[in-house]
C-alpha cells in the first residue's frame, strides 16, 4: 500500500472515531456522576456554568443549585452536592398566602456586615429580621453597627432587641446580682435611650436560660427571651424529645424551671462546625433546606405548631474566614438560603410577632394572616 493511500485510510479512521465519540460521548459524564452520587438518593446530574459564571449543578428535578464554596482541588471521588427538593406540598405551584411554612430570622452581636451584606439581600425579597444588639459594642469598632445603623434598621421595619450590655456570660455573674441587672436591665435602658423599646432578650452563647436566678431577672424587664438550641420552636412546648411538657409554663407544678417557656424560646444559630466536622457552604445549605422543611409534618390543615428560628452572626465574602469561624456565613450562602425561602413560599416573620398567652400558657403569632395556631385564630 502506498504512503498516500495509508494516510488517507488513517484519516478516515480518525474522523470516524471522532464522530462516534461526539455522538455517544455525552453519556459518559452522566454515567460517572450517577456512580459517584449513588448514595445521594440516586440523583443524577450534570455540572453546568450559570450566566453569572458561578458553577452550578442540576438535580433530577431540574433545579439549579449553586456550587458555592466547593474546593475544586479535592479528589474527584468526592460526590457532588445536591440540594434535596422540598416535599411536593411545598412546590411553588401549590404555594398560597396561607401556607404552613414559616421561619423567623435573627442576627446577633451588632456586626456591621449584617448591614452591609445581609440587609440588601433581605430587602431584595421583602424579608424583615430581628436584630439582637450588644449595647456597648455599637459604634465601638468599624466592624460593628453604629447608632445611625440602628435607627435605620428601626425605620425600615426591622425588629430591634436586647443582647446584654457587654455580651457577658451570664452564669459567671450569679454571685453578683448588680452585674446581672446591669447586663440584662441596663441593656433595655440603653436601647430605650436611643429610641428602641426592646421587649425580647437574647442570652449570649445561649447561657443562663436554665438558671432560675437569671430567668427571674430577665422576667423583670422583658416579655420574652430567646435561647437555643433546637431546630424548631414548638408553640405549645410539648414537641421536644429532651423534656416532657404539657404547655409553656415557666415553672412546672413542682417548681422546676421548664426546658422551653416564654423566657427560653428555642432557636438555633447558624454554625457550620459540628462534631469536629467543618461543613462546606453546599453541605450547610443542604442542612438548611432540611431544617426549614422539618416543620411541615407538624403544620398541617392550616394549623401551625412549629417554627424554625435561625440566628446569624457575621457575614463574609472569604471562604477562609468562613472556615476559621464556626458562626460566620458566606454572603453567597446567605443569599442562596434567602432565595430558597422566597422561591419556595416561606413566610418570614419577626420574633416580636410571637405572643405568649398566659391564660393557656402557649404561644401564638400576632399580625399575621389567618393561620390557625393551636386551634386558635391569629389576631391580625
Amino acid at each position: 500500500m502506498s504512503n498516500t493511500n495509508a494516510q488517507i485510510l488513517f484519516g478516515v479512521v480518525v474522523t470516524t472515531s471522532i464522530a462516534i465519540m461526539l455522538i455517544i460521548g455525552g453519556t459518559f459524564p452522566n454515567l460517572a456522576l450517577s456512580n459517584s452520587s449513588s448514595h445521594h438518593k440516586g440523583n443524577s446530574s450534570s455540572h453546568i456554568r450559570s450566566s453569572s459564571g458561578v458553577a452550578t449543578s442540576t438535580n433530577n428535578s431540574g433545579n439549579a443549585v449553586s456550587d458555592l464554596g466547593v474546593d475544586h482541588n479535592q479528589s474527584s471521588s468526592r460526590p457532588l452536592y445536591f440540594a434535596p427538593s422540598p416535599p411536593s406540598s411545598a412546590s411553588r405551584s401549590n404555594v398560597s398566602s396561607n401556607n404552613n411554612k414559616l421561619v423567623m430570622i435573627g442576627f446577633d452581636d451588632s456586626y456591621k456586615s449584617q448591614i452591609l451584606y445581609a440587609k440588601p439581600i433581605l430587602d431584595k425579597y421583602g424579608f424583615k429580621a430581628s436584630f439582637f444588639e450588644v449595647c456597648t459594642w455599637i459604634g465601638k469598632t468599624k466592624d460593628r453597627q453604629t447608632w445611625q445603623d440602628i435607627a435605620a434598621l428601626q425605620r425600615d421595619g426591622m425588629d430591634l432587641e436586647s443582647h446584654t450590655m457587654t455580651h457577658a456570660h451570664l452564669p459567671t455573674l450569679l454571685s453578683s446580682p448588680s452585674q446581672l441587672t446591669y447586663e440584662i436591665g441596663g441593656s433595655k435602658q440603653c436601647l430605650a435611650n436611643h429610641g428602641v423599646n426592646a421587649t425580647i432578650f437574647g442570652y449570649p452563647l445561649n447561657l443562663g436560660s436554665d438558671r432560675p436566678s437569671i430567668v427571674n431577672v430577665v422576667a423583670k424587664y422583658y416579655n420574652l427571651a430567646r435561647s437555643g438550641s433546637a431546630p424548631l420552636m414548638f408553640l405549645n412546648c410539648n414537641g421536644y424529645l429532651k423534656e416532657s411538657q404539657n404547655d409553656c409554663s415557666t415553672y412546672s407544678a413542682n417548681g422546676k424551671l421548664t426546658y422551653a417557656n416564654r423566657y427560653d424560646i428555642k432557636s438555633d444559630s447558624f454554625r457550620h462546625v459540628d462534631s469536629n466536622h467543618n461543613y462546606s457552604p453546599p453541605e450547610e445549605f443542604q442542612k438548611f433546606v432540611q431544617r426549614m422543611n422539618s416543620q411541615i409534618p407538624y403544620n398541617t390543615n392550616g394549623k401551625i405548631n412549629a417554627i424554625p428560628i435561625i440566628t446569624y452572626h457575621n457575614l463574609t465574602n472569604s471562604l477562609q474566614d468562613y472556615n476559621k469561624m464556626a458562626s460566620t456565613i458566606t454572603v453567597a450562602l446567605f443569599a442562596q438560603q434567602m432565595k430558597y425561602l422566597h422561591d419556595n413560599g416561606f413566610r418570614v416573620l419577626l420574633l416580636n410577632q410571637l405572643r405568649y398567652d398566659p391564660n393557656n400558657n402557649v404561644f401564638d403569632i400576632k399580625n399575621a394572616p389567618s393561620y390557625t395556631i393551636n386551634a386558635a385564630t391569629l389576631v391580625r
